[in-house]
């Protein structure tokens, strides 16, 4: 099979996470209404994948976003931390792919633009959302972007924003 037929094979859970909880999960029942509470646009599936996780699919980017955001959660007292689920996502090794708040500090205040910021972010990875100070440009010294970021791969520590003949790093 080839990439791309797995990648279409796995289009449908694009907004599926996996919940992992290290020493014991309570019943399906308890963590279905735990997320019935979050009050989410849409409705979710929640599977159980084996002892220890499950399987948290979500409808939309915004249900997605909101949940990942978080990168834990306790229900019943039992810490579940999410992980993203990928085709290739196996119970018995951990996610590099995490969510990561990233810092644009002194940006020009045109640059607090959603289009401008996600474009950077998408320099990292997979742009999720932004901080509600930055939506609505209450702390115009630092914009912040909250990423999926692949940690195993290397990042640019500077980058040049503007036109090539007017920009900063």
């Amino acid at each position: 099979m080839s990439e791309d037929d797995i990648q279409k094979l796995a289009s449908p859970y694009q907004f599926t996470l996996i919940g992992k909880f290290s020493v014991r999960r309570p019943n399906l029942d308890a963590i279905r209404n735990f997320f019935a509470k979050l009050k989410l646009s849409e409705n979710d599936s929640i599977g159980l994948l084996d002892a220890r996780h499950v399987s948290i699919q979500l409808s939309n980017d915004l249900d997605y976003s909101r949940v990942f955001s978080r990168r834990s959660y306790y229900i019943l007292n039992c810490q579940m931390r999410l992980l993203k689920w990928t085709p290739f996502f196996d119970v018995k090794e951990e996610s590099p792919i995490v969510p990561i708040w990233i810092s644009f500090p002194n940006l020009c205040l045109h640059f607090f633009n959603s289009l401008v910021l996600h474009a950077l972010g998408s320099i990292f990875g997979r742009p999720l959302q932004m901080d509600q100070l930055t939506a609505n440009r209450l702390r115009p010294s630092v914009a912040r972007v909250l990423v999926e970021i692949d940690i195993t791969k290397k990042h640019p520590k500077d980058i040049w924003i503007g036109s090539e003949n007017f920009g900063y790093l």
